[in-house]
């Protein structure tokens, strides 16, 4: 199966044991978990937490089938440098649903990667893997998080109030879906043209 992607400046692998140091770097960053109901993460909190999805992904490969989790590095494709990350989830008993998630280092923050990351996820489910369902949230205060999703279609369909208890205060959860027949077959054609196996 195929292990990596380039589109808009960004590659897009598979996560390995080597990305874990930049991983954990971000993941310990304040900044970076402010609005996360986890961290900030010690090293040792990410590695264990991120080896088994790692390791059940390996597995799928060796044995030339498709994992359950697709967790993504996502770098710079000039330089390598690390942006952040990305992944899809299966949702139990629905198959083609997806829950998506990502964070970035807050130094890539405000340069679109995040809508990029989250286009590069619409895609992967929905063409590569012929889903029909992705789901997002975040916390009410993440306005950031939510132009993104709503930039790659997601419609907000509901609020879960106090859902989240972090930092000493509770979180209403925004709760997002976008379905594959949302999108007209031109855009899921554009998709399919804006990233490119590597």
């Amino acid at each position: 199966m195929q292990q990596s992607w380039a589109g808009g400046g960004l590659r897009f692998s598979y996560c390995t044991e080597h990305d874990l140091p930049d991983i954990s770097r971000m993941l310990a960053k304040e900044s970076v978990c402010r609005w996360l109901f986890f961290g900030p993460n010690t090293d040792e909190a990410t590695r264990s937490y991120f080896l088994p999805l790692i390791e059940e992904m390996q597995t799928a490969f060796q044995e030339g089938r498709e994992p359950d989790h697709h967790v993504f590095t996502v770098r710079l494709e000039d330089t390598g440098d690390f942006v952040g990350q990305c992944a899809l989830f299966p949702v139990d008993f629905s198959p083609g649903s997806f829950l998506i998630g990502y964070q970035l280092d807050d130094v890539y923050w405000k340069q679109g990667y995040g809508t990029l990351a989250c286009t590069f996820l619409v895609y992967f489910a929905f063409t590569v893997l012929d889903g029909y369902r992705l789901n997002g949230d975040t916390v009410a205060g993440n306005t950031a998080s939510r132009r993104v999703m709503e930039r790659c279609g997601f419609v907000l369909e509901g609020i879960q109030r106090q859902y989240w208890h972090a930092g000493g205060e509770y979180h209403d959860r925004q709760v997002f879906g976008l379905l594959k027949s949302d999108l007209a077959p031109e855009r899921l054609s554009a998709l399919g043209g804006m990233f490119a196996a590597v």
